[in-house]
């Protein structure tokens, strides 16, 4: 039985060890307003799981 998938890249198998090995470490640009709008919804999560605290705020309320 043959278990390997029948997927090709231009007529190749790809390795995936091959394949993680190849990527980079670049960085990927995110949009100013998509992280702004997940830093957003993370303060407002952690508001509701912590009884209205800032997560910007160290333990006595001061900002790190």
């Amino acid at each position: 039985m043959n278990s390997q998938a029948s997927f090709s890249l231009r007529g190749r198998n790809p390795d995936v060890l091959t394949c993680i090995a190849n990527l980079s470490n670049d960085e990927v640009f995110t949009p100013p307003e998509f992280a702004n709008k997940m830093l957003d919804s993370l303060t407002e999560a952690w508001a509701a799981n912590n009884d209205g605290a800032s997560i910007w705020t160290g333990q006595f309320g001061e900002v790190p």
